[in-house]
C-alpha cells in the first residue's frame, strides 16, 4: 500500500520521512517572501498562523494544504475520514540559540528538550502534524525521535510527520553555528474505519485546537522574556520540562505539610515561586544575563 509512514510503533505511533511533490521553487518563494515578514532575524522564533498569513502566501500553502498527497495519510479503508485543521498550520521561523545544554531555554524548552506536543488520546482518532522544510542548508538541526532511533535534517522540500499525541521526539542543534530555519506546518485529524459523527470530529478538532493555542501562548510568551510577565510563564515552561521539578515540589509540599495546612501550602509555593521569577527577572535587569 502507498503510504506516507516509513516507522510504526504501538507506542510511538507513526511517522514519516520524505519529500512532498510540491515544486521546490513553490516552497522557495512561500519562505521568501515569509523571511521579509520577520521582524528580529535574531529571534529564537517568529511564527504566522495560517489566517494572519499574506494573501499571496496563503494561496500558495493553502495549495498545499489541498494536495491529494496528503490522501496518503488514510489507510485505504472508505470509511476514513480526513479533516485539515488548518486553523493550527502555519509558517514557523527557527533560530536555535548556541549552548542550548548550557543555558536557560524558558518558553523554548518545550522545543529542544524530549517531548509530545500533545496529551490527547481519542479513541479511533489520530492527529497528524506534518512539517515540510521551506529552507536549504540544514546540516546541523535534527528532528530526532528518542523512542525509534530516527532522526532527519530538514531541508527544502523535505516532509516529516509525526503523531502528535503520541511521538516523543526532540530538536537537536549538533554544532554551535547559527542555522536558522523556515518551516511550513500543517495539520490532519484522521479517524480510520470511522464511525464518529462530523459534529463529534469538529468537537474533537476544537480540542486539538484550544490545547495548542494555549501551550503556544505561553511557550511564544516565555520565550526570550525580557518582563516579568514573560519570565513567569518563561521559568513555568523550563521547570515543567525539567525531570527534576517533580521530585522537588513533592519534596517541598512533605516539608511544608508538617508545619501548614493545605491552603497554607497552596500560599508558600506559590511564594517561593514568585521569588524564584523576580529573582531571575531582576538578575536580567541588572546585569542583562538570562
Amino acid at each position: 500500500m502507498d503510504t506516507l509512514f516509513t516507522h510504526t510503533n504501538k507506542k510511538e505511533g507513526k511517522i514519516g520521512i520524505g519529500r512532498v511533490p510540491i515544486s521546490p521553487y513553490v516552497l522557495k518563494e512561500i519562505s521568501d517572501e515569509y523571511y521579509k515578514l520577520i521582524p528580529d532575524k535574531n529571534a529564537s522564533t517568529y511564527h504566522t498562523w495560517y489566517e494572519n498569513m499574506p494573501p499571496s502566501i496563503k494561496q500558495k500553502v493553502n495549495e498545499i494544504q489541498k494536495s491529494n498527497f496528503w490522501d496518503k495519510l488514510c489507510t485505504g479503508d472508505k470509511k476514513c475520514i480526513k479533516i485539515n485543521a488548518r486553523e493550527m498550520d502555519e509558517l514557523y521561523y527557527s533560530n536555535p540559540k548556541n549552548n542550548l545544554d548550557k543555558i536557560n531555554l524558558y518558553g523554548a524548552t518545550g522545543n529542544y528538550d524530549i517531548h509530545k506536543d500533545c496529551i490527547f488520546n481519542f479513541n479511533g482518532i489520530r492527529f497528524y502534524r506534518i512539517i515540510i522544510g521551506l529552507t536549504d542548508g540544514n546540516d546541523n538541526i535534527v528532528t530526532y525521535f528518542n523512542n525509534l532511533g530516527v532522526g532527519h535534517k530538514l531541508n527544502l522540500g523535505d516532509y516529516i510527520i509525526f503523531d502528535f499525541d503520541r511521538t516523543t521526539h526532540q530538536v537537536i542543534k549538533l554544532e554551535e553555528k547559527p542555522t536558522p530555519r523556515i518551516i511550513l506546518k500543517i495539520h490532519y485529524l484522521v479517524c480510520d474505519n470511522c464511525n464518529y459523527s462530523k459534529e463529534y470530529l469538529e468537537f474533537v478538532k476544537k480540542m486539538y485546537l484550544y490545547y495548542e493555542f494555549l501551550t503556544r501562548y505561553f511557550m511564544q510568551i516565555g520565550t526570550d522574556p525580557e518582563t516579568f510577565y514573560q519570565f513567569f510563564w518563561g521559568l513555568f515552561c523550563q521547570f515543567y520540562m525539567n525531570k527534576n521539578t517533580k521530585f522537588i515540589l513533592a519534596f517541598l509540599i512533605i516539608v511544608l505539610f508538617k508545619f501548614l495546612s493545605l491552603s497554607q501550602v497552596s500560599i508558600s509555593l506559590f511564594l517561593i515561586y514568585m521569588a524564584i521569577v523576580t529573582f531571575y527577572w531582576l538578575r536580567y535587569k541588572l546585569t542583562g544575563f538570562k
